[in-house]
């Protein structure tokens, strides 16, 4: 017995290392550690003294100096807004309390129940002198299990913590947001606080509280994700008005400059009644280039063409070999919004992706025409090899771009389109087929 009893001692330490693990992993996922490995390290070692805090009721001492001590330890070792620090703590701290007194108290009432053994009393080398060893294997055996219970916990909570990554770790979220979700965490942290430090009997009165301080860790987590998702929607909302906003512009310039071609035939008239040979020269270039534009601006949609010769004019810009292919004249059952959506997002993907290639490895085509009774639209780009096909942005700032795809897949379901992607080893196509009405 004794050897089991050995074995089961190590498993308890190797579970105890890994359950520090998983808890660093876990506030890593909510707040980022700073970047020096050394602080690194000492993060998870300072975590492995205030991780395995022993939690019992009216334990003063303990829980006070798990209080003091987390909120150093978030302050210190991680990096971040400090709202977002104080949201951190309270997530962990009422949580890792809740979970560590569960542990000791909720095992340590099933092991005498189970065994009916009487209190331990020590010897001068510190071992029980009153229990059998089939009584202190059982302990060993139960307390094991508690340990592996506790990591299964905290191995699940990483997992759906990794679930709202994005959202959670934003640091765009508004400062009143932060507040809300502090405000909602801190009942928590009250409630677990309170309980026991003035709580003197009684273990099971509290057992109920602590799952419920536990479960209300798991839905703050949810609320900051909900908050930052509605956050990072009505930026976008903002950014297609603006987006919008623009286009409608250049759609009035463009009705603008129409209006001035229309008066100019009037003007080529009087030129061309002119006597003077190179006056009536001159009129005829102009009313060819006024032809031109006319038949321009009559292929396709309008808005459309103004996105178009907008991306080409930035894709010279930056030496992108850029070519636009529009031949449809039933895209009136497209809205503007949802236009600028489409094409803006697509063509905005490929020059990006495009930028990041040599210049003469820099192409961009885009096609759209009219199919039978299908509308099809296909962009397609040269990029870096790996990165075809990915829907994740590669900027720095995740939480204002990443969109472009999923938007773009928004507004073609709206029109109960398809919307396929299409990779190769160094390219990408990006295929939209919208039915005609």
């Amino acid at each position: 017995m004794e050897t089991i009893i050995s074995i089961l001692d190590n498993l308890c330490y190797v579970l105890g290392i890994l359950y520090v693990f998983v808890v660093y992993k876990a506030i890593a996922v909510v707040i980022p550690t700073r970047r020096h490995w050394l602080l690194k390290v000492l993060a998870f070692l300072v975590l492995w003294c205030l991780a395995p805090v022993v939690i019992f009721l009216n334990d003063p001492w303990n829980i006070s100096l798990a209080l003091v001590g987390f909120a150093a330890y978030i302050f210190i070792f991680y990096s971040g807004k400090r709202e977002k620090k104080v949201t951190a703590f309270l997530i962990f701290y009422p949580t890792v309390i809740a979970v560590n007194f569960l542990q000791q108290n909720l095992f340590g009432d099933l092991f005498f129940a189970v065994s009916h053994a009487p209190s331990p009393s020590h010897g001068a080398n510190g071992s029980l002198t009153n229990w059998s060893m089939e009584t202190l294997l059982l302990s060993t055996a139960i307390y094991t299990l508690s340990q592996a219970v506790r990591l299964l916990f905290w191995g699940g909570a990483w997992l759906f913590l990794r679930r709202y990554r994005q959202q959670i770790a934003s640091e765009n979220m508004e400062k009143r947001s932060w507040l809300i979700a502090d405000a909602v965490m801190l009942v928590s942290t009250i409630s677990v606080f309170t309980a026991i430090f003035f709580i003197t009997q009684a273990n099971y009165i509290v057992y109920p509280l602590c799952v419920v301080i536990i479960l209300g860790g798991l839905v703050g987590v949810s609320l900051i994700a909900y908050m930052s998702r509605a956050e990072q929607t009505a930026r976008e909302a903002r950014r297609l008005q603006q987006q919008y906003a623009y286009y409608e512009e250049k759609l009035k310039s463009e009705e603008t400059v129409r209006r001035l071609y229309h008066d100019m035939k009037n003007h080529l008239l009087l030129l061309e009644r002119q006597d003077n040979s190179e006056a009536r020269q001159m009129a005829a270039d102009l009313r060819r280039q006024i032809a031109e534009y006319e038949d321009y601006i009559h292929t396709g949609n309008e808005f459309l063409d103004i996105i178009i010769r907008d991306k080409a004019r930035q894709a010279k810009e930056d030496q992108v070999d850029f070519s636009a292919v529009i031949h449809f004249e039933q895209g009136g059952f497209l809205e503007p919004i949802d236009i600028s959506t489409i094409f803006g997002n697509a063509l905005d993907n490929a020059l990006e992706a495009s930028l990041k290639l040599p210049k003469e490895q820099r192409l961009v085509t885009v096609k759209a025409e009219c199919v039978r009774d299908m509308l099809s639209v296909v962009v397609e780009n040269n990029c870096l090899p790996g990165e075809a096909g990915s829907e994740k942005t590669s900027k720095k700032d995740k939480l204002l771009h990443g969109f472009g795809i999923r938007n773009i897949r928004q507004a073609v379901d709206k029109y109960a389109g398809q919307c396929l992607i299409r990779q190769g080893k160094d390219c990408f196509q990006l295929k939209i087929l919208l039915p005609l009405p």
